[in-house]
């Protein structure tokens, strides 16, 4: 492959990348006590794995493109992006040790009371790091519109450029329903054991609460 192939299955790439990303970590979520993708005893760790590729598209994007203020742009994407990724996992490690396990189903059933009431500042530390995470106001510098023309995504247009916005909307509504999992009690409710789609409706309730102020 020559340095001109190369990248141009980078520049494609990318957006797929960040979009597949968001959506790898639905596979450890769960959406009631019987539903979920697969019980990982790890599942926290994954999550922070798998999101890490994310930071991985951005800075493909930027490179590929061939455009100073593209590479610029994802610099300080990535920058803000790994910057943050510091508190958010040691915010994560409170509910690990309240729970005394990283899967992430473990971690509900465990929410006799929510973490959110048990340790409320580092609910607060991953709320505030996640925002930064997913390029939310005030934490969008990523863009920078009036600096960086857009940003990483100078150069991209059609499907593509929508694949990114794509990835941006996904993953705020991810990081929704994982701050309603391990902060809210998850899936926990009234007769949710017994009624799993209970379970269900609760988990989409808290994680459209959270949406709703991310938003």
């Amino acid at each position: 492959i020559t340095p001109q192939g190369a990248d141009v299955i980078v520049y494609n790439l990318a957006p797929i990348l960040s979009v597949s990303a968001v959506l790898l970590i639905w596979a450890v979520v769960p959406f009631a006590a019987t539903v979920v993708g697969t019980e990982l005893n790890v599942g926290l760790l994954y999550i922070v794995a798998v999101g890490a590729i994310g930071t991985l598209s951005i800075i493909m994007a930027g490179w590929s493109s061939n455009n100073k203020y593209a590479l610029l742009g994802s610099f300080r994407a990535v920058s803000q992006m790994v910057s943050y990724e510091v508190p958010m996992v040691l915010s994560l490690l409170i509910p690990v040790l309240l729970a005394q396990s990283m899967g992430v189903n473990e971690i509900v059933r465990q929410q006799g009371m929510w973490y959110i009431l048990v340790a409320p500042l580092a609910a607060l530390l991953f709320f505030i790091s996640s925002q930064a995470e997913i390029g939310r106001a005030p934490f969008d510098l990523m863009e920078a519109e009036s600096e960086l023309v857009a940003g990483y995504q100078t150069e991209y247009s059609g499907l593509k450029f929508g694949f990114f916005y794509v990835g941006e909307f996904v993953h705020a509504f991810t990081v929704s329903a994982l701050f309603a999992t391990l902060f809210l009690g998850g899936w926990r409710g009234p007769w949710a054991v017994e009624f799993p789609i209970l379970g269900t409706a609760y988990f989409m309730v808290k994680t459209f609460i959270v949406y709703f102020v991310v938003i």
